[in-house]
Parts: structure tokens; sequence; C-alpha cells
């Protein structure tokens, strides 16, 4: 596989490009249907514990909706271990940027009030989203939207109603043709600044991560504008990266003094080549990296979420 394709989440055709020389017991990407992933919380728990996962985090889209449901369900299986996190959408440098946060108190009054304002804003955007599509001659029922999310509405479930109404071929073909920057059908929707959304994730009691860095063009200056302000890590192993993409960012990674995390970023898509939990995922022990970070940050009684380290 060629480097410059290498990293293409969203293209179906394209396959996990290096296999990891570990065994992947670590999965700090994961969505479920509280946010654009298909599982239900209940149902991501119970794939996570017949794979080689041993912690496993859900970090859905702006949301901590399904975090209670994925806790009880992983009580029911003492070998994998839950770590509530969020994926935050964040500006910088009026470049968006998505945020992975771990470790985090979901109850935090800072965090709760913040992440209603934007679940707010996100439906309202739907729901213009909707309207423009029937502009263009593509109608879609907002009911049929709404039946595809069981939380936060978002552009993949709209582009699942466009996808049953026949009008694209696939879910990326949604995005690459009417639902991403520059298309026609297209949003932007309201996002915290970079450094606001550290401050909740630390109000919170957790630690950052910048997710899928081959989406920021500009990640070194995001990176420059993050770091004095608490950034934690940066997703080095990450969907279909490359030995190229790896080698960059690990780079990156050493001169900031992150954490090189990452995790499959998994949707339950059910596209070809998806990255499943369990094919890809940093090397063991970055978990327990972020865990040392968030203590340090926080003090051991102040991390959000806390941990047995003996297990980690």
């Amino acid at each position: 596989m060629s480097a410059s394709s290498s990293g293409a989440r969203h293209d179906p055709s394209e396959q996990l490009a290096i296999a990891p020389p570990w065994p992947v017991q670590e999965d700090l990407h994961l969505h479920t249907n509280a946010s654009d992933g298909v599982k239900s919380p209940t149902e991501l728990v119970e794939l996570v514990s017949t794979t080689s996962l041993r912690l496993f985090a859900i970090t859905d889209h702006d949301t901590t909706s399904g975090l209670d449901e994925a806790e009880a369900a992983s009580l029911k299986h003492p070998s994998i271990i839950f770590i509530p996190g969020i994926e935050l959408s964040a500006e910088v440098e009026e470049t968006e940027i998505h945020l992975t946060a771990h470790f985090i108190d979901r109850n935090n009054p800072e965090l709760r009030a913040e992440l209603a304002a934007l679940l707010r804003d996100r439906e309202s955007k739907a729901e213009q989203i909707v309207d423009r599509l029937r502009e263009l001659g593509l109608p879609v029922d907002w009911e049929d939207v709404v039946a595809n999310a069981d939380g936060a509405i978002g552009r993949p479930h709209i582009a699942r109603a466009m996808l049953a109404r026949g009008y694209v071929n696939s879910i990326p073909d949604a995005f690459r043709r009417y639902l991403s920057p520059g298309r026609p059908a297209y949003l932007s929707r309201r996002k915290l600044g970079g450094i606001r959304a550290l401050q909740l994730v630390h109000a919170a009691g957790g630690v950052a991560t910048v997710a899928h860095p081959r989406t920021v063009p500009n990640v070194e200056e995001v990176l420059s504008a993050l770091n004095p302000h608490g950034l934690a890590g940066i997703e080095v192993y990450a969907e279909k990266y490359g030995s190229d993409m790896i080698d960059r960012y690990s780079i990156l990674a050493d001169r900031f003094d992150l954490v090189k995390s990452g995790g499959s970023d998994y949707h339950a898509n059910d596209t070809i080549n998806e990255i499943l939990p369990g094919m890809n995922g940093p090397p063991p022990g970055t978990v327990r990296k972020l865990y040392e970070r968030a203590s340090e940050m926080h003090g051991s009684d102040g991390v959000g979420y806390r941990l047995d380290e003996s297990k980690l």
C-alpha cells in the first residue's frame, strides 16, 4: 500500500496498512450508537470481550450518554477493563480537530452543561442539513434520521437515511459527495476552542489526546498551541495508518513529550475492510502512561475515573 493511501479510514477500499508487532490489548477509541456508532454500548462491550483487548475506552462524539450502560456491561466480563471517555470536537488555528479524552468524571457539572449546549447545536445543524438536502432534490425524512440515532444526531445518521433512499452508494459516498466541508449539504456546527476543550477535560479529571492527526493539516501548529495547556497524547497507532504515518506522528510525539496513543476508531459501519476491535491499537502499557499523566496532573485522588494500577 502506498504511503499516501495508508490512512483513509472512511475509504472502504483501504486495508490495514501495517499490522502491529504486539498483541493488541488496548483500544482507546471506540464508538457506540450513543453518537454515530451502530452497536449499543452493551453490544460493543460484548464484542470487545471476545477479542484480544484487555482495556478499552468508549469515546463517543460530544456525549457521555452511553458510558453508564457500557460500564455496567463490562462488569460482567472480569477479563476486560472499561475506561470512560469522550471525543470532543474542537477548533484550533481555524482548523477542526478531535480530542479523545479518558478517565473523565462523566457527572462533572461543567462538562455536562457544555455537552448539553453542543447537543442542542448538533441537532439544530442536522435539521438544517436535511432542509438543504431537500433543496438539492434529495429529500429525507427527519423521522428516518432520528430512527438511525439512539443518542446525539449527526451527519452519519443523515448519511444512513440517504443510503436507505438510494441517493448514495455507501456512507463514505454520502460524505464525499454531500456532507463533508466544501460539499453542497455541509454546514459547520459550533465547536469548542481547543484550549476550552482541554479545560473541560481537566475539570473532569481526565487527559486529552489529539485523535486521527492525519485529518489535521497543520498538526504541528495545533500541537504547539495545545501543548502548554496540558495536552497529554497523540494518536500514533490509529485506523489504517502505515509506517509512514506512524513514523511521522511518533516523531511529533517525542518532540512534544506526548503519549503515543491510538485505537481502531470503530463505528461498526460494516464497510469493506473496516478495522475491528483487536486489529489495531497502541502497544501494551499505553493506558498506564496516560493514567500516569492524569495522576501527575490531578493527583491520584483527582483523576475523574480511578483505575487499579496493578491491572494496567
